[in-house]
């Protein structure tokens, strides 16, 4: 036994002495290594070749493609700098929170700005510039732009200290293109949650794309409501999935009280008094299939076809080739199924009320979109073109 101790004793010295050396050796490599590094004012030490962290982000790029929005940044051209057209009432006063709402109640078409975040931390002062839009309502864009809840609020709040709009509302009315595609009941409810972070930020609507399932229309008209239904208003196939606590900032951004917010935060046209509103993107093949039931899902307030994503749903690769004129493309097959369908989705529309947003019949002028039930559409930059709506319908809501 004492042999074995001693034994025991000798490896332990020889492995001590194997550690002291390893140690040594490497203690001799962190010297020469800390002698190339480079201390910052910190105390961090940062390895040769790797630049200084300045706090500095991408917006002080050379490189940066602009300040912020889809449009990249502010334009002059989404500021105001036409005067308001000859019906605008000088007196008024608004009555409901959501703007466009008041408008369509008006039977008014709305306009609006877009706006893409790009992921660099100026959301806030652009909703500081774009509380001043001559738009009626702002695309806050999500589907293929930086995916930031953080920077949504941040823009919200620009908007309130940026504001009011000259029509009296505290914001625009601002609605989330979200990427919570409406392929089935099953992807609807596992994405469900971006609906609730969109309208917990302040937004006052969402607009979900790829809807091509009435069961998915539902849950996401559930994803914008509260747990209850106002007295007179019909009951819903789901209840509604929005949490306690998601008031809070919200009615902040609203400025009424949370207690007023849980009254009103309700999907339009459904509840009368709600201030949601929710809307769809039918954007492809299949949406169309399903148009007239999709529609038809109460609480749904508006809709758009999605032209672009439904061309390259109907044409594949034929939508993008380079090798054929647009009149050799107008003249495929598919092109016809897709300008059939585009209508078919619009007509489901104009049926069940749903505000439209996009154009009229093909080959329709301006007016006669808004005589067939166009009630919104992006601006575009071409404020002349908003204004001249607004005298076609007789406006009386300033800005």
């Amino acid at each position: 036994m004492l042999g074995l101790v001693k034994d025991q004793g000798k490896k332990g010295d020889a492995m001590s002495i194997k550690k002291r050396d390893f140690l040594k050796r490497f203690g001799m490599v962190s010297a020469g290594l800390a002698a190339a590094t480079v201390t910052d004012p910190a105390g961090a030490q940062v390895p040769p070749g790797v630049p200084k962290a300045t706090g500095r982000s991408m917006l002080d790029s050379p490189n940066y493609i602009g300040t912020a929005s889809k449009g990249y940044g502010f334009r002059a051209n989404w500021a105001r700098s036409l005067p308001p057209v000859s019906t605008v009432d000088p007196n008024y006063k608004p009555r409901r929170i959501n703007k466009a709402i008041e408008l369509w109640e008006d039977n008014q078409v709305v306009a609006y700005a877009e706006f893409g975040p790009t992921g660099a931390p100026d959301t806030y002062e652009e909703g500081k510039r774009m509380a001043h839009t001559y738009c009626d309502a702002i695309n806050y864009e999500m589907e293929n732009d930086a995916f930031n809840f953080s920077d949504l609020r941040n823009f919200m709040q620009g908007l309130v200290d940026g504001g009011p709009t000259p029509s009296g509302h505290r914001t625009p009315m601002v609605f989330v293109t979200l990427p919570a595609w409406g392929f089935d009941g099953a992807s609807m409810r596992a994405n469900v949650w971006q609906i609730h972070q969109a309208l917990a930020a302040g937004a006052h609507g969402v607009l979900i794309c790829e809807m091509e399932s009435p069961e998915a229309a539902e849950i996401a008209i559930a994803g914008g409501r509260y747990k209850w239904t106002w007295p007179g208003v019909e009951e819903l196939p789901i209840e509604g999935v929005r949490g306690a606590g998601s008031q809070d900032f919200a009615a902040h951004i609203w400025g009424v009280r949370p207690a007023e917010y849980l009254r009103v935060a309700d999907v339009w046209p459904h509840n009368p008094k709600g201030e949601i509103t929710m809307g769809f993107k039918l954007e492809n093949r299949r949406s169309a299939q399903v148009a007239e039931q999709i529609m038809a899902v109460k609480g749904l307030a508006f809709a758009e076809p999605g032209p672009s994503d439904n061309g390259w749903s109907h044409l594949g690769w034929d939508a993008i080739r380079a090798d054929i004129t647009p009149a050799q493309r107008a003249a495929l097959p598919a092109s016809k199924r897709l300008e059939e369908d585009l209508e078919r989705i619009r007509l489901a529309a104009k049926a069940n009320n749903v505000k439209w947003l996009g154009n009229g019949p093909p080959g329709a002028t301006p007016q006669q979109q808004i005589d067939e039930g166009r009630r919104m559409g992006p601006a575009g930059n071409n404020e002349a073109a908003v204004r001249a709506d607004r005298e076609y319908t007789k406006r009386k809501m300033p800005y």
